[in-house]
């Protein structure tokens, strides 16, 4: 569980980081809206991610229906999460919903880049 909660502080890190300089990079080029928009999906994504790992042992119990209906609660929960920002984007014109939408996928993002530079790494050291 250590080893889950150490990736997760990672991963949720990264992806918060990477969004403010974003935030911070749009801001400079006037898009405002949508550097506030990346940062509220990514802090929504990110809660997202840790409570993902929280279902996890929620989901691993002894019977079968138990565990399906843990997981279907689960899924239902972080939908329910996921969506606040996209309604809040949807009723405030100063957040503005294609930069929530992405901060939604940052985590992800982030997850996909760094297992692109380890293979890429990789790659390099083999030559």
């Amino acid at each position: 569980m250590e080893a889950v909660k150490s990736m997760q502080k990672k991963l949720c890190s990264q992806a918060l980081l990477a969004a403010i300089a974003g935030a911070l990079i749009l801001i400079l080029f006037g898009e405002k809206a949508v550097g506030k928009g990346l940062v509220l999906g990514t802090l929504f994504s990110a809660i997202n991610f840790v409570l993902m790992g929280q279902f996890l042992h929620h989901t691993m119990s002894n019977s079968r229906t138990r565990a399906s209906v843990a997981a279907f609660g689960s899924i239902l929960f972080r939908f329910a999460l996921l969506a606040v920002p996209l309604i809040v984007s949807i009723r405030l014109d100063s957040i503005h919903i294609i930069g929530v939408v992405i901060g939604i996928f940052m985590v992800q993002l982030i997850i996909l880049f760094n297992h692109l530079v380890r293979i890429r790494t990789s790659s390099v050291q083999k030559s």
